[in-house]
C-alpha cells in the first residue's frame, strides 16, 4: 500500500472514530469501513488486512502514518488499538 493511500486510509478512520465516539478501537471494528472506502476487497479473520498494513508499518518504521494507531507490544503479540487523534 503507497503512503498516500495510508495517509488518506488515517482520515477516514479519524473521520469514523470522531463520528462514533470509539475508545480503542480494534481493526475489526474498523475493517467494514474501510472495504466501504475501497482500501480492502475483503475481511479475513476479524481486521487481518489492516493488521497487515500495521506490521509493515511498523516494521518500516511508519506507524506514525496513522496517528491514531498505537501498538501494546506482548512478548510474542502486538495488539493495535485506534483512537482519534485531539485536533
Amino acid at each position: 500500500m503507497q503512503t498516500s493511500d495510508i495517509i488518506k486510509m488515517g482520515y477516514v478512520i479519524q473521520s469514523f472514530l470522531e463520528k462514533e465516539k470509539l475508545v480503542d478501537a480494534k481493526p475489526k471494528d474498523l475493517i467494514h469501513v474501510l472495504i466501504e472506502k475501497g482500501f480492502f476487497k475483503k475481511d479475513q479473520k476479524s481486521g487481518l488486512p489492516l493488521r497487515k498494513v500495521l506490521r509493515d508499518l511498523d516494521r518500516r518504521n511508519e506507524l506514525y502514518l496513522l496517528p491514531q494507531v498505537k501498538a501494546e507490544r506482548k512478548e510474542k503479540n502486538v495488539f493495535w488499538f485506534f483512537n482519534k487523534i485531539q485536533i
